[in-house]
């Protein structure tokens, strides 16, 4: 049987089989390639959103810190931490968590500057960047850094409250302040009046070297002057072109009626600090008036602050309600203003007793090292008196005592009467006084005092209690103290004087003065006794208030 044979196969063929797997593998290699490239690509563009998301909230959250630390420092009034100290500029302790760089701006007037508040500052800004503890990866750094800006209203320090240091209390006072002149002996002594119940009507060209002050009651000034503060419970209105108040004006506005002023200052009126109001304020023209300080209006929502034309105030104006400005108003001008404090009611001190208990031994006078004279002379003195010249020897501080020889009718005197020379310190006890003249005088260059007194032996209550036999102190004509001696009158009735003469002090139940009078203050008191009362509270410092904006900056990054 013939043997088949069949034909092997060729080259050729075998490489066209060969050439078909390698391009399949190359197929499947290609298409796995672009798969992990574009799984890669995906992962990398997932972590880099994802790192720059954390970035970001770290950054932000580096930032907020970066404005809760500034704020902080702008209410710390000393220390490394304060604005001062470190001069607007604020950031993390190097390496520390959070990390974040911020600095203090406020506008005076001519665009936002780096520094700390000042003042005249109704605003104040913190511009804050916050870092990033790990930063984005595969480039994605917009989150890596983050810039916040807040903005806070800012409450500059309110006017001073003035510190009690009366040339005249009165418990309550009567009539009009006319011609009236209160001066001060010493430069850098305020000769303040204090009436604890009371309003004070300065009319006529009336003068005041201090500060006025009513516990409960209101101000009028027509044509006067005050070189101090004024400070009332109700309200003050000052009128015309001579009524200039030298130190601020400040209002508590009790039972001011809605829609009336808390402080008028009209017809060519000026305050040369600063007004301080719980109420509405208006400053008119006709012609223009003039508040050389701000203008701060701690009242309500409805509380205006109104500038009139022709008008002007030198520093800023700040109300809680609205500002209406025709006039000048050189400062800022914030309206709407919340966290402003109203100024408190002033603190008149109460009535302080001051009894004339037996036995001598007893008294603050005797504590003081006086002794008691009992006066036997006459209670109506004229004339070359001798006991009355005999007090002139005394050379040891002494009360004369005529409570028992003149009773209720007190001690009097007629034009007649001589000149009274100290060589020591003298206080009359009496139960009413009526001089028509009385002349003092120091017997050498050394300081003496003199006290006409009327006790007040009521219980502690607080209240002047004038009952009889207590009465009044009254300086009906001629008064010459001379520039040596000061002079104490205390009486829990009335004081009155319509003489020009009186140096010292004058402390009543209730007080009056005449067209004449005039009072220049001496500190004098009363040996052992207090009577400055409780101080006030210091007013609210500067601090800020509160935070109206919020918002991102956008960054370089």
């Amino acid at each position: 049987m013939p043997i088949k044979l069949f034909p092997l196969l060729t080259r050729p063929s075998l490489r066209d089989e060969q050439g078909s797997t390698l391009l399949a593998v190359i197929g499947v290699m290609a298409v796995t390639a672009i798969i992990a490239l574009t799984v890669t690509a995906a992962t990398l563009n997932g972590l880099g959103a994802t790192s720059s998301s954390r970035a970001s909230v770290q950054s932000r959250a580096a930032a907020e810190a970066g404005i809760d630390v500034t704020a902080v420092g702008l209410q710390t009034a000393t220390g490394p931490e304060s604005c001062g100290t470190r001069n607007g500029l604020y950031a993390s302790v190097s390496g520390a968590v959070p990390k974040f760089s911020a600095k203090v701006q406020i506008d005076p007037g001519t665009g936002w500057v780096t520094g700390c508040p000042t003042s005249a500052s109704t605003q104040v800004k913190i511009i804050s960047t916050g870092f990033a503890q790990a930063n984005g990866v595969a480039g994605a750094s917009a989150g890596d850094d983050s810039v916040v800006e807040a903005v806070y209203t800012y409450i500059p320090a309110e006017v001073t409250i003035p510190t009690i240091g009366s040339a005249v209390y009165a418990h309550t006072i009567t009539g009009v302040l006319k011609n009236f002149t209160l001066d001060s002996s010493v430069n850098n002594v305020a000769a303040d009046v204090q009436i604890k119940n009371g309003n004070a009507i300065c009319t006529n060209g009336a003068k005041i070297a201090g500060n006025l002050i009513l516990g409960n009651g209101y101000a009028v000034l027509d044509n006067c002057t005050v070189s101090g503060t004024i400070h009332v419970s109700k309200y003050v209105t000052l009128n015309g072109g001579a009524s200039l108040v030298q130190g601020d004006v400040i209002a508590a506005g009790q039972g001011v009626a809605a829609g009336s002023n808390a402080i008028g200052i009209a017809n060519g009126a000026t305050v040369n600090g600063s007004i301080l109001s719980s109420g509405s304020v208006s400053v008119t023209s006709s012609p223009g008036s003039e508040v050389k300080g701000n203008v701060t209006v701690a009242g309500t929502a409805t509380s205006v602050a109104t500038v009139a034309n022709n008008s002007t105030v030198d520093g800023f104006v700040q109300s809680s309600g609205t500002i209406a400005n025709a006039g000048t108003i050189v400062g800022a001008k914030t309206q709407k203003v919340t966290g402003l404090v109203p100024p408190p009611v002033p603190l008149v001190p109460n009535w302080s007793e001051i009894p004339y208990p037996t036995p001598f031994s007893s008294t603050s006078w005797a504590a003081q090292g006086f002794q008691e004279l009992v006066w036997n002379g006459p209670c109506v003195i004229s004339g070359v008196d001798p006991s009355w010249t005999a007090l002139s020897a005394l050379t040891v501080p002494t009360v004369v005592n005529t409570l028992t020889k003149c009773g209720a009718a007190g001690l009097s005197t007629d034009s007649n009467i001589k000149t009274l020379t100290l060589k020591t310190n003298v206080a009359f006890v009496s139960n009413t006084f009526a001089f028509t003249k009385l002349k003092v005088l120091s017997s050498d260059t050394t300081a003496r005092r003199l006290w006409l007194y009327v006790p007040d032996n009521n219980s502690a209550d607080g209240l002047p209690t004038c009952v009889a036999p207590s009465g009044d102190i009254t300086m009906s004509s001629e008064t010459d103290i001379a520039p040596e001696v000061s002079v104490m009158a205390y009486t829990p009735c009335k004081f009155y004087s319509d003489r020009d003469g009186w140096r010292g002090q004058i402390y009543g139940g209730e007080v009056g003065f005449g067209q004449q009078a005039k009072l220049t203050f001496v500190p004098v008191g009363v040996p052992g006794v207090n009577l400055s009362g409780t101080p006030y509270v210091p007013p609210v410092p500067a601090h800020l208030g509160v935070r109206t904006s919020l918002r991102d900056l956008v960054t370089s990054g």
